[in-house]
């Protein structure tokens, strides 16, 4: 099936890149127009044009154009396209060590607090990065999306209440054994799938940030949105690494210009949509109940995610072969511990 895909992924590339004179660079999302890493792609590419006085161009494909999550992060891997944005929640499966992210409670919600960790932290771009080279790829950026939420059409305030809740999630294996852990049967799907599967009650929920919900049209198929204060959504901007360190000092330049000004434009953008998608949800539909958890139910679910830390140690060691299980586990730790930290000292900061 991914091989298939694939084939018809690069028959789109072929055709789409004849008449261009230009240079084109691909950038794939996991998302649709307009969404967060639409806006990302698009501000990328306006810096590149600029940069370059016209002589580069990116092309930007959305989601199914170039198939599923997980396709164009291979795609982006092989080389057929140079950049890929997807989230951690998906990106698991090629970089184990990323799921850190997928943590609950591990990141803050605190906006400004995680923009300054996901630009500047020393553990993702000096410890995490060098973990994505192994599938030739190159960490550029990683941004949030915003807020967690839940949607189900039951309120779920507790651990028992995700009892028997099919709950749509992400591909990765944390974000599947965190729903285990609260009590939920995961159901991983992409998002392409969700929107029948809540009609048809395939699955009973599922968990994005407000926006999307919104752009998903799933609010119309649930009851409830609940707010944990669990974590942001984070989104993972990588390149080709042998096709990046091929590029001249210039071009790696403008690339790396054009990253720090799509991470801001994307910021403000995630900020005004999610209030905006928000409005727009309780307009549309007036049975949708919003609740957001009190901080001892939130307790509640931040004990049970403790158990997800040796949970992660395990999935990163047991991605590597026998004799190299044991560093795995302690560079995982490592991750782990010094990303806590440095969202610590920026909550104080921000």
């Amino acid at each position: 099936m991914i091989k298939s895909k694939i084939a018809g992924a690069l028959c789109a590339l072929v055709l789409g890149t004849v008449g261009l004179s230009a240079e084109t660079w691909k950038f794939a999302s996991e998302e649709s127009k307009k969404d967060v890493q639409d806006i990302y792609a698009q501000e990328f590419a306006k810096v590149v044009k600029a940069e370059s006085n016209g002589k580069i161009k990116v092309r930007i494909y959305y989601y199914g154009q170039l198939g599923g999550e997980n396709d164009i992060v291979e795609l982006t891997s092989n080389g057929t396209i140079q950049f890929v944005s997807v989230g951690t929640g998906h990106l698991g499966s090629f970089v184990p060590e990323v799921q850190a992210l997928s943590i609950p409670y591990v990141l803050t919600n605190n906006e400004e607090a995680a923009f300054d960790v996901l630009r500047n932290s020393k553990t993702i771009y000096e410890d995490l990065a060098p973990k994505f080279e192994k599938v030739n790829l190159k960490l550029l950026s990683m941004l949030t999306e915003g807020e967690m939420a839940w949607g189900a059409n039951k309120p779920i305030r507790t651990p028992e209440d995700f009892a028997g809740q099919k709950i749509r999630t992400f591909t990765s294996t944390i974000p599947v054994e965190t729903y285990k852990a609260f009590g939920a049967v995961p159901t991983p799907l992409s998002w392409g799938e969700v929107y029948s599967a809540l009609q048809l009650g395939t699955v009973d929920g599922m968990v994005n940030p407000m926006y999307f919900i919104y752009g998903a049209k799933w609010h119309m198929v649930q009851k409830y949105i609940m707010f944990p204060g669990q974590q942001p959504y984070i989104a993972t901007v990588s390149t080709n690494s042998k096709w990046f360190k091929k590029l001249n000092a210039d071009k790696q330049a403008i690339v790396r210009k054009a990253i720090k000004a799509a991470d801001k434009a994307a910021f403000i953008y995630q900020k005004k949509i999610n209030k905006e998608n928000t409005a727009k949800m309780k307009q549309e539909n007036k049975e949708l109940q919003f609740i957001t958890l009190n901080e001892s139910e939130r307790a509640r679910f931040k004990e049970v995610s403790k158990s997800l830390h040796g949970t992660y140690l395990d999935v990163v060691a047991n991605a590597y072969p026998e004799d190299k299980k044991g560093q795995a586990k302690k560079d995982a730790q490592k991750i782990l511990n010094n990303l806590i930290a440095e969202v610590e000292a920026a909550e104080k900061r921000h």
